[in-house]
């Protein structure tokens, strides 16, 4: 069994990560934490996650509940997981990180620690999005010449644009074709029309009412067009993804990996 503090508890995804994890006699949930000034502090997690009561108060002691825990699942903001990274690293215990929109900073700081313990940190814990990964990876490295348009849709509360998984299906895409997609991306928001250079990886960002998630990537030339498309039905998609992460990385050495090592992809 491998237990399991889930950072960022009271969330969307924290709400998934418990349910999910309590439906799986793998996995038991010893601890839920939140930021210092959430007012649902001392409520259960159980409670929180509408499953009932399940005995994990959500705290801010990330550090008490790390003492009984395997790994630490970090679905947080960004600014917190340095100090999440940081206590893990102190305890020497695996983490999960499906945050995204880290600044370099803040990545220097999980790369620092991989160093000493092992992470999964994934723009997207979804299997079928990390099979897209391999899938238009492939893509761009056979389909040279092609225009990629990649278009992402989520609900109106998500703060990053770009998402964190168009992001990583980009640097994938430009992986294959041999690019550096900093150099070739070009981002714009909603339903506007814009020209796109030879090379160029166009990333075009939707919000709409309480879309979970849609990403597809097309490629075309004048004879064809290929689209690869994944729609996330609900956020237990990224929830049994990260569960998988958080098993597999508990017992492996310390390094830096994604889903596509949890999932043998490499």
């Amino acid at each position: 069994m491998t237990k399991l503090v889930i950072a960022g508890a009271a969330g969307r995804m924290g709400h998934a990560l418990v349910r999910c994890a309590q439906a799986d006699p793998s996995f038991s949930v010893v601890g839920a934490t939140e930021a210092e000034d959430h007012p649902s502090l001392g409520q259960d997690a159980g409670t929180l996650a509408g499953i009932g009561a399940i005995g994990v108060p959500l705290t801010s002691d990330l550090e008490d509940r790390l003492l009984e825990a395997d790994a630490v699942i970090d679905f947080t903001f960004h600014t917190a997981v340095p100090g999440n990274v940081r206590t893990a690293f102190k305890h020497r215990r695996a983490v999960v990180i499906g945050t995204t929109a880290l600044t370099d900073e803040e990545a220097q700081e999980v790369l620092k620690a991989s160093n000493e313990i092992p992470i999964v940190w994934a723009p997207n814990m979804s299997l079928g999005v990390n099979l897209l990964f391999a899938a238009v990876k492939k893509a761009g490295a056979v389909l040279q010449g092609y225009t990629v348009a990649i278009d992402e849709t989520h609900h109106v509360h998500k703060k990053d644009s770009p998402s964190g998984t168009a992001l990583g299906l980009g640097e994938n895409v430009a992986d294959g074709m041999g690019a550096d997609l900093k150099k070739v991306m070009k981002h714009v928001e909603g339903d506007v029309s814009a020209e796109q250079s030879e090379g160029e990886i166009l990333i075009r960002s939707h919000r709409e009412g309480e879309v979970v998630g849609e990403h597809v990537v097309a490629f075309e030339n004048s004879g064809e067009k290929i689209s690869f498309t994944h729609n996330a039905k609900s956020r237990d998609a990224f929830a049994l993804g990260a569960l998988k992460a958080a098993e597999w990385v508990a017992t492996r050495r310390p390094r830096l990996y994604d889903m596509q090592d949890v999932l043998g992809l490499r």
